[in-house]
């Protein structure tokens, strides 16, 4: 069970994460927080949390994979006007927060573009930024955020059990799922107003930056040098001597 006063307790926000809104099973946070904000129940700054999420929504169409009473699995919502190219920045931040909550937790970990937490070649945690546009501005957006916290490695699949790690398999020991929420939510509230300096920040832990990358393209597969990442948080990446940007593709 996740208990939502000790994430308050350990908060050091202005206003996110000040109403959690908890349930003991969901298919997914981030769908909850839409039917939330459909209904005119959410606010800015409400964190979805749940114990058991059955399914987990990442990028493509991919599931997110959550051991129940394990993870953390959290939504983030924010009701707040952006712009367009501010908007692209957030899951820029939200990588930053995340990799500096497991460094406050004792792990280093590195960001794969655009939206994976990695720890040791290993995939830790991701994340999925959903958004509503109006006029060329984005005016609702849903910030989901899965990390693998306390999972033993027979927790995973078959099938996961060699990409994937925990932070509890890195440190060795457990860690209170609701601190790890309230350290990921105070650092990203202070990102959120200075949006274009994590482009720096998330360089720092990228895990490919200057490495040869693959990955597909409107159905064709490259291979490049990851080079940079632009003011808007675009992928840079030098194919056959030509620099090009992509905003928008996922790496092998």
């Amino acid at each position: 069970m996740i208990f939502t006063n000790l994430i308050h307790t350990n908060l050091r926000t202005n206003i996110l994460g000040k109403n959690v809104e908890y349930y003991q099973r969901l298919e997914s946070t981030n769908a909850e927080a839409w039917e939330l904000l459909e209904e005119e129940q959410a606010e800015h700054g409400m964190i979805v949390i749940t114990d058991n999420q059955l399914k987990g929504k990442g990028r493509n169409g991919n599931t997110w994979f959550m051991s129940p009473s394990k993870g953390l699995a959290m939504s983030l919502v924010l009701i707040r006007d952006f712009s367009i190219e501010e908007a692209e920045l957030i899951p820029i931040a939200v990588g930053v927060a995340a990799a500096r909550m497991l460094k406050n937790r004792g792990v280093d970990s590195q960001l794969k573009w655009p939206n994976d937490l990695m720890i040791n070649d290993k995939k830790c945690g991701g994340i999925l930024c959903e958004s509503k546009i109006s006029d060329q501005r984005v005016y609702q957006m849903v910030i989901g955020l899965g990390i693998n916290i306390n999972e033993t490695k027979d927790d995973f699949p078959n099938d996961l059990s060699d990409t994937s790690t925990s932070l509890f398999l890195e440190s060795g020991h457990t860690h209170q799922r609701e601190l790890t929420c309230a350290i990921f939510t105070t650092f990203f509230e202070k990102m959120l107003d200075d949006l274009e300096s994590t482009i720096d920040d998330w360089k720092k832990y990228c895990a490919h930056l200057n490495k040869k990358v693959s990955f597909s393209h409107n159905g064709v597969k490259h291979q490049g040098i990851f080079k940079d990442i632009n003011g808007r948080g675009h992928a840079i990446i030098e194919i056959n001597n030509n620099i090009k940007t992509f905003p928008s593709i996922t790496l092998d």
